[in-house]
């Protein structure tokens, strides 16, 4: 408990003061979003007496975006004190966060369950567009058509909206591991790659393991995006220590141990043939002149040119070898 309340003072000596009610600390709104924000809570508050501030931040300081969102709202003052009306809209762009918390007197009219579609539906698809002032202004809209109407939502409206939330929330969970078993995948071979430097299991793994991690990102809430980047970064440990086995260093170098200990293309599964420009092995069947072999040994088995199939370089026709007898020797 000492701890935590430490921890909280910490974080509470880090806060940013407000200039206003739209607070741009982390630099990602134009200046006319910034007009247009002020001029439209200002009106809120004109038509309502409820105030809602707009903050957007660097970082959060190791803290998770609810405690920071309940701290900075409590440390600025936001709503009336006596009916506690007031609305903080809290973006993290560099942590992928942001957080809408509510004053007890407004929570019958904008629940969490009603933030929470607010932010699903207006702030997040222009945020995955990288367009943060967009976002911000489409969604501070929305929460001030709520706080206008002042409607305070039924038990059966609050209900469905809950359910809303837990749709979608079951779908990040089944999602999450889908897109974790590629991700293993394909970081394993980046990995890989990386320990046995073999440039071809790293583009493909970086491509089999970054598409369905972008895609994660883009589309998870802030918890299953971190999954994802935990087990790309797990996948890739693993890969490079199973790189660094000299068997599998080999084999996904597709080289010999005489060969350059530097980077190569390396082995991506494609089933090509393992013969490199400097290895002869298979050219005794290249289907060339016979002529220049070398006088074979007493019993030795050679075989002799045969025009029916030499163009056939891979072809032995075991009729066309012959025995070669010893000859006596001379006295």
């Amino acid at each position: 408990m000492a701890a935590w309340c430490l921890a909280a003072v910490v974080v509470s000596a880090q806060l940013p003061q407000p200039t206003g009610r739209i607070n741009d600390f982390a630099d990602i709104l134009t200046a006319a979003e910034e007009q247009e924000l002020a001029a439209l809570v200002a009106d809120v508050e004109r038509e309502t007496t409820a105030q809602v501030a707009v903050a957007t931040v660097r970082s959060l300081n190791g803290t998770t975006v609810e405690d920071y969102a309940v701290q900075l709202f409590e440390a600025w003052g936001i709503g009336r004190r006596d009916i506690d009306n007031g609305v903080l809209i809290l973006v993290a762009p560099n942590e992928r966060e942001m957080r809408i918390e509510v004053g007890y007197g407004l929570e019958s009219i904008l629940p969490d369950g009603l933030a929470g579609a607010i932010i699903r539906e207006a702030f997040l698809p222009r945020f995955r567009e990288n367009d943060y002032g967009g976002g911000i202004v489409a969604g501070t809209r929305r929460v001030a058509e709520v706080v206008r109407r002042n409607h305070v939502l039924t038990a059966e409206e609050r209900a469905a909206l809950d359910r809303q939330a837990g749709e979608t929330d079951g779908a990040a969970w089944i999602l999450v591991p889908f897109l974790s078993i590629f991700e293993i995948v394909g970081f394993g071979m980046l990995g890989a790659g990386v320990a046995a430097l073999a440039i071809g299991p790293i583009l493909l793994g970086a491509f089999f393991g970054g598409v369905p991690m972008l895609l994660g990102v883009l589309v998870m809430p802030g918890w299953g995006a971190r999954i994802l980047m935990a087990v790309a970064a797990l996948a890739v440990v693993g890969g490079v220590r199973y790189g660094l086995r000299p068997a599998n260093r080999a084999s996904l170098r597709r080289s010999s141990r005489g060969q350059s200990s530097g980077w190569v293309w390396g082995n991506t599964g494609s089933g090509g043939s393992g013969s490199s420009g400097g290895s002869d092995s298979s050219g005794g069947f290249g289907g060339g002149s016979w002529a220049a072999a070398a006088p074979a040994a007493a019993g030795e088995l050679r075989p002799r040119p045969n025009p029916e199939v030499a163009h056939h370089p891979h072809v032995l026709v075991l009729e066309d070898v012959a025995v070669v007898q010893a000859q006596p020797r001379m006295p």
